[in-house]
């Protein structure tokens, strides 16, 4: 179960905040990581910590590459207020050695202790995404620390080479153990622990139901897309290991008058080779965060075809959120995290289901389901997910120990 928002004291006011992201500030396209920086903003203090690329980044970013050049890090204050620590460079392997993981912390750390001086923040909360930060934690006094889990690291990770399985459930392990509360944003994440009672709660992941609102997005004429065939079957995202590349196939084919269009970053799949051979299948690459909404108001339906892995059926990602604020129909692969989400989805069981759920929802004809779906997703705006933080951290109190 989702955690109740009902009224419960406000914490997340006037709070000194250390947000440990893995993730570049002003990426071009944001996370949730990012947005929940710019809720907490509004009443608080928050010390942004990015990514720490490694030294492999760096001489890529010597060369002329687009990573992040900070050899001994950097601090500086973003116009919107936030404080933004970018760390030097990290060691390679650390999801494969202890001892690697453990001195990377250690710089990591360091930096931050030296940022939150600097800053002259007070016991901060720490609100880290970072599973390897158990030591980072332990070596700054705060009021208050969470685990914001949003992957399955054990199980992702090691998908793209980056690290050992155990060594990646010891460290996420010693975080568990570490923090006075746990967030999750699919029920399926940290399953494969025994987890403390009381401290872990389920909140799903949210939307900028502001710039997602098809109502107020500008004219712009989408060249890319102007004289593509309808119907428009839209995919936006990253395309993973844990997208199911054969589902994509099988429905372009399936549909070989329309067109199916993909958005988004290639994460090393090897299987999006395939995409190349199907004449119906467009791949406009990554766009910005402000371009997005533009060519999801184009899309006349929308995919989620994840692989049937257990990274797949644990996704609950922003794009579902998006496309419900955009009130588009959407066809997913079904999985348990999807259920609670079943009356506003057309969910598929296998392949062939999946076919045909793409032919009812381009068919729909019923106007009301679109509202239905902008609706939902209203549920699940930015400041409404700060809400729900914030009462789950009073349900952790005792754990938590925030002043």
């Amino acid at each position: 179960m989702e955690t109740d928002v009902a009224s419960h004291p406000k914490f997340l006011v006037n709070r000194d905040i250390v947000l440990i992201s893995g993730q570049m500030l002003n990426d071009r396209y944001w996370t949730s990581k990012q947005y929940i920086s710019h809720e907490l903003i509004k009443q608080n203090r928050v010390l942004y910590v990015e990514a720490n690329y490694s030294f492999g980044k760096l001489i890529q970013g010597l060369m002329g590459k687009s990573w992040p050049v900070t050899i001994f890090g950097k601090l500086k204050k973003e116009a919107s207020g936030i404080d933004v620590l970018t760390p030097p460079p990290r060691l390679p392997w650390r999801n494969h050695f202890k001892w690697i993981g453990r001195l990377n912390q250690a710089i990591l750390g360091w930096k931050i202790r030296k940022a939150i001086g600097e800053l002259n923040y007070e016991k901060p909360i720490i609100w880290t995404f970072l599973h390897q930060t158990a030591k980072v934690i332990e070596g700054i006094s705060h009021s208050g620390a969470i685990y914001h889990c949003v992957d399955d690291w054990p199980e992702l990770l090691p998908m793209a080479k980056m690290g050992n399985p155990e060594q990646i459930k010891r460290d996420e392990w010693a975080l568990i153990i570490r923090v006075g509360t746990i967030f999750t944003v699919s029920d399926k994440l940290l399953s494969h622990y025994q987890l403390p009672v009381g401290k872990v709660h389920f909140i799903p992941n949210g939307v900028d139901t502001t710039l997602f609102n098809p109502d107020d997005l500008p004219g712009t004429v989408l060249t890319e897309m102007s004289n593509l065939p309808r119907p428009i079957i839209g995919f936006s995202g990253s395309l993973g290991r844990w997208i199911d590349i054969d589902l994509i196939i099988q429905t372009a084919r399936s549909f070989p008058t329309a067109s199916v269009v993909i958005i988004g970053l290639n994460e090393k799949n090897p299987e999006t080779q395939k995409l190349a051979g199907e004449k119906n299948i467009h791949f406009l690459g990554m766009k910005s965060r402000s371009e997005v909404p533009n060519y999801i108001r184009e899309f006349d339906v929308c995919l989620m075809p994840f692989a049937r892995t257990s990274v797949g059926q644990g996704l609950l990602p922003l794009k579902l959120f998006e496309y419900l604020s955009m009130g588009k129909p959407i066809i997913a692969t079904n999985s348990g995290s999807l259920e609670i989400f079943r009356d506003v989805l057309y969910l598929a069981d296998d392949s062939s289901m999946f076919i045909q759920q793409v032919k009812l929802a381009i068919s729909e004809v019923d106007t009301s389901l679109v509202r239905k779906r902008r609706e939902k997703a209203h549920e699940y705006s930015w400041p409404a997910r700060i809400q729900a933080y914030d009462s789950a951290i009073s349900q952790s109190i005792d754990s938590i120990k925030i002043n």
